[in-house]
């Protein structure tokens, strides 16, 4: 229940983090058009579109905005939930400091990497076993093939 909990939140947080990356996104575009409109125009600030117009676009830019934030803050969440806490095969922010940058910490690196190349193997040997037990047994084992064996014959007279 405690990991569901965590996995909840932890995307809740991300789709968060998403909708407002989106929405700073949105303003800086915004701002950017609203500024060469204004620059290419002389004094009409919205080029030929009304204010209630250009107000309809920044509304539905911004729906828009919060729709694909909340989508990629929700992917992202998944993404980067499954790799820190399922795999395990990132530590976070802090952790990557610490092993890359931090000084005598290169037997903890390799540490790590062995730790999930075990697991790696542990989990296709069990894939494996539930394969092999998967398979139909054989009606009769497989005999093994008996080899002759070949003998040369000396020559009866040797030649000098």
């Amino acid at each position: 229940m405690y990991s569901e909990l965590r996995k909840s939140v932890y995307i809740f947080l991300c789709s968060l983090l998403g909708i407002m990356l989106f929405l700073a996104l949105h303003r800086i575009l915004i701002s950017m058009v609203v500024l060469w409109l204004n620059a290419s125009s002389g004094y009409n600030p919205f080029f030929g579109f009304s204010y209630l117009e250009f107000l309809a676009l920044d509304y539905v830019s911004l729906i828009i905005a919060v729709i694909l934030g909340a989508w990629y803050g929700i992917w992202l969440g998944i993404y980067w939930y499954k790799k820190v806490y399922e795999e395990g095969t990132h530590g976070g922010l802090v952790s990557h400091i610490a092993t890359n940058y931090w000084p005598n910490k290169t037997t903890s690196r390799l540490k790590a990497k062995i730790e999930v190349a075990q697991k790696h193997l542990r989990d296709d040997l069990w894939q494996l076993e539930d394969l092999s037990k998967s398979l139909p047994a054989t009606q009769e084992p497989v005999k093994p093939i008996k080899r002759r064996i070949v003998r040369k014959k000396a020559p009866k007279t040797l030649a000098n």
